[in-house]
């Protein structure tokens, strides 16, 4: 066999083999970009812009009383009591005999010294036609006369106690006749319930200008009141120094009877209709002022104009639109 001519047959053969073997291997996918994706769309919080009414007030506490109250004593006249005239609650009027100190000797001596007096008058006309010496004598004794009188008749009045106001008993000495009353030691307190004043303190009391309006509510129902005094303007020595006073005639004696304190707002300034917002909705930075706007879906910085602030609520005077929304 000639081997020459089989070995370039058998080389023919393993090259087509091999050439015909690639047929058969599995064709590789062709690669593909990847497909775009658009991005997530961002969701923002927003505040729609609105208008409404914004004030700038000042609250504070209030106390009811009588505008006109009263505390009556004997005054540096002690004595032991006579009879208390009146029992609590119960009404009086100005000038009324309210209580009395033992006063009979005094009361005898006043007796007498009219006595006194009386016959100095008779004496005095007797002498009226009488000569000069005489006439002046007889006026002197009746002056003299009269004098004592006065004195009797005051001595008597300092164990009296009179009414000084009309209105109720509100106080009652707690005594029992014959005991003993001490110098100016308070007997009766009367209070004139027809007209009610406030009381403030503290902060807001310093902070209400003279002659401000005030309102406040009782029973659902509005008062207005005037600031009639301020503690600048009291005396430096006064108990009640740092006192305000409220009057309202709007208010009576049910008033009392409610509570004792009261929520009173003094308004410095306010605006109806205007544009307000949220005031944590307010950015500061470097001397600006402003709010991040929601604008085609897009934030967007705007400056603004505050006005009158609550705390909680600002108004904008300018830089918004009623309808805009503010990313919150």
């Amino acid at each position: 066999m000639n081997f020459r001519k089989v070995i370039p047959l058998f080389i023919v053969l393993i090259f087509i083999f091999v050439l015909s073997g690639c047929f058969f291997l599995p064709q590789e996918d062709e690669y593909l970009p990847p497909p775009l994706r658009a991005p997530d769309r961002i969701e923002y919080s927003t505040i729609e812009v609105t208008r409404g009414d914004i004030a700038d007030e000042i609250r504070g506490s209030g106390t009811a009383e009588a505008r006109s109250a009263e505390s009556v004593t004997f005054g540096n006249a002690p004595g032991r009591l006579k009879i208390l005239h009146f029992l609590l609650n119960q009404e009086v009027e100005e000038g009324e005999l309210l209580a009395e100190l033992q006063n009979e000797e005094l009361l005898d001596a006043l007796s007498r010294q009219e006595i006194y007096t009386r016959l100095a008058e008779i004496d005095f006309e007797r002498n009226r036609r009488g000569s000069r010496l005489d006439r002046e004598a007889a006026q002197l004794r009746l002056d003299l006369s009269k004098l004592d009188l006065e004195k009797a008749r005051a001595a008597v009045e300092k164990t009296r106690l009179y009414a000084p106001i009309s209105g109720r008993i509100v106080y009652r000495v707690n005594l029992k006749t014959d005991e003993y009353v001490e110098a100016f030691l308070p007997i009766y307190g009367i209070a004139d319930f027809s007209e009610i004043n406030l009381r403030i303190s503290n902060d807001f009391a310093n902070r209400v200008p003279l002659g401000s309006t005030v309102k406040f509510f009782v029973s659902n129902e509005t008062h207005f009141g005037t600031v009639v005094q301020v503690p600048s303007l009291n005396p430096a020595d006064a108990a009640d120094k740092h006192i305000a006073v409220i009057e309202c005639d709007t208010l009576g004696e049910e008033v009392l009877r409610i509570g004792t304190s009261f929520v009173i707002i003094y308004e410095r300034a306010s605006v109806e209709n205007a544009i307000v917002i949220q005031s944590s909705l307010i950015r500061y930075d470097l001397g600006r002022t402003y709010v991040i706007l929601l604008e085609n879906d897009t934030p967007v910085e705007r400056n603004v104009v505050v006005g009158i602030s609550t705390g909680a609520y600002s108004e904008i005077i300018s830089g918004l639109e009623e309808g805009e929304l503010i990313i919150h």
